[in-house]
C-alpha cells in the first residue's frame, strides 16, 4: 500500500544521530551536532517500515473489512461468500474467520452452524464455537449476560427519544440490563430528560441496570451542573446523576448530592432506595481502576472497551487519556464489535503519536473483522496484537 517514514528518492542523505544516542555498533562514529544546538530530530529518520501492509488479505477480505467498518455487514457477508469457493483447499483461515465473525455479529446461528460443517470438512479440526454475545444492534435480549444497550458518543435532543426507547425496550423482559455509557462524551438537557423517563420505566419493570463506563458518565453529568445555580434546564442532569449513583450503589455520594439539589432548587431531596440497590446487578468494574487493582505484577494495565468504537478522534479520547498514563497499556477489544473506518485511521495516527512519546501499545482479543481492518490500515505494524486463546 505505502510506507511510512521512508526517505524520498531524491532526498539527500542525512547524517546519522550521534553515537551516544544509539546502540554501539562497529560502524565508525559520525560528527556530533554543532555546539549549543540540540540534535536534529526528523520522523524520516525513524526505522519503522510498513511494506504492503494489506498483502496478507485477499481482495474479498479487504472489501469485507471495509464494508463492515462502514456498517454494511450484509454486504460484507455477500463478498466473503462469493470468495469462499475460491479458497477451498488452500487451508486459508482468514476468509472463514471473518465470515464466522459476521454471522456472530448478525446473530445468524443457522448460517454459522452451516459454515462450521464446511469448516470441519475443509480443515479436519473443530470449528469455532458460537459465542453468546449481544448483536451489533444497540439493544438485544436473550444473551447470556442479559440485554445490552450501547449509547453513542453524542446524546442530543434530536433523536433522544429513540435512544431512550432502546433502554425501555431492553427492560421489557424484566431481567438485568447492561447499560454502556463508555462512549458518551456529550449529553443535552432533553436527552437527559428522556433517559430519566426511561430509567423510571426500568424501575417499574424491575430490571436491574448494570452500568458500564459509569465513572466517566458521572463526571460528564457533574460538568453540567453547579450548586446554587437554579436553572430548570439543568434539573434533568441532577436527577439523572442521582439515578446513576443509585444504580451503582454510591449512597454517600447520592445523599450529598441530593441535599445540594434540594437546596439549589428549593425542593425536598430525593431519597435513597435500598430495595433498588439490593435488587441491582453487581456493579461492573469500570476502567481504568480494575486494571490497576489487577496489576499485582509488572504487567501492563488494561483498558476494557466494548460495543462500537466510532466518532473519529473524539471517539478515541478515552484511549488517548489512558495510554498517556501507562508505558505499555493494553486495550482489551474482546467486547468491541466494530470500529469504523474513520476512527481506525485516527487510531493509526494516535499510535504513531504514542510511539514518538515512548509508549508501547497492545490490542488484545480483537475479532477477525476488527483485526483485518487494523492490518489493512497498518495499525498492526505499530502495535502488538495479542490473543488470550487461539483464534480458530
Amino acid at each position: 500500500m505505502f510506507s511510512f517514514f521512508r526517505k524520498k528518492d531524491n532526498e539527500a542523505e542525512k547524517p546519522e544521530a550521534p553515537a551516544s544516542a544509539r546502540k554501539p555498533t562497529p560502524a565508525p562514529s559520525v560528527p556530533a551536532a554543532p555546539a549549543g544546538e540540540p540534535p536534529a530530530y526528523d520522523l524520516s529518520d525513524l526505522s519503522i517500515e510498513v511494506e504492503d501492509i494489506g498483502a496478507h488479505l485477499s481482495p474479498a477480505e479487504e472489501e469485507a473489512v471495509v464494508l463492515y467498518a462502514n456498517n454494511q455487514a450484509e454486504a460484507a457477508v455477500t463478498a466473503l461468500k462469493a470468495a469462499l469457493p475460491g479458497v477451498l483447499g488452500t487451508r486459508r483461515h482468514e476468509t472463514w474467520g471473518m465470515l464466522f465473525e459476521l454471522y456472530q455479529q448478525l446473530g445468524d446461528r443457522p448460517a454459522f452452524d452451516d459454515l462450521a460443517l464446511q469448516f470441519v470438512v475443509e480443515f479436519e479440526v473443530s470449528p469455532p464455537v458460537w459465542r453468546d454475545l449481544p448483536k451489533a444492534a444497540p439493544a438485544q435480549t436473550g444473551a447470556a449476560g442479559g440485554a445490552y444497550v450501547n449509547f453513542p458518543a453524542q446524546l442530543k435532543s434530536d433523536g433522544a427519544d429513540r435512544e431512550a426507547a432502546k433502554l425501555v425496550k431492553a427492560c421489557e423482559g424484566g431481567g438485568p440490563v447492561r447499560v454502556d455509557f463508555s462512549r458518551v462524551t456529550e449529553i443535552e438537557s432533553l436527552a437527559a430528560a428522556e433517559l430519566l423517563a426511561a430509567w423510571a420505566r426500568a424501575r417499574k419493570a424491575r430490571s436491574p441496570l448494570q452500568l458500564l463506563g459509569s465513572e466517566n458518565f458521572i463526571e460528564l453529568l457533574r460538568s453540567k451542573i453547579e450548586p446554587g445555580r437554579k436553572v430548570p434546564s439543568e434539573a434533568p442532569f441532577w436527577l439523572l446523576l442521582l439515578e446513576v449513583m443509585q444504580s451503582t450503589g454510591e449512597q454517600e455520594a447520592f445523599d450529598n448530592l441530593a441535599i445540594v439539589y434540594a437546596v439549589t432548587f428549593e425542593v425536598s431531596p430525593p431519597s435513597w432506595d435500598t430495595k433498588l440497590t439490593q435488587g441491582a446487578a453487581p456493579k461492573p468494574a469500570p476502567a481504568p481502576k480494575p486494571a490497576k487493582a489487577a496489576a499485582k505484577t509488572s504487567a501492563p494495565d488494561h483498558l476494557p472497551l466494548s460495543g462500537e468504537i466510532t466518532g473519529g478522534a473524539k471517539g478515541l479520547a478515552p484511549i488517548r487519556e489512558f495510554a498517556s498514563k501507562h508505558a505499555k497499556p493494553v486495550l482489551d477489544f474482546k467486547a468491541v464489535s466494530r470500529i469504523d473506518f474513520e476512527t481506525a485511521g485516527q487510531l493509526l495516527n494516535l499510535c504513531m503519536e504514542l510511539i514518538q512519546q515512548g509508549h508501547g501499545l497492545v490490542i488484545q482479543d480483537a475479532n477477525d473483522l476488527v483485526a483485518g481492518l487494523l492490518h489493512l490500515l497498518g495499525v498492526s505494524e505499530l502495535v502488538e496484537l495479542r490473543y488470550s486463546h487461539p483464534r480458530h
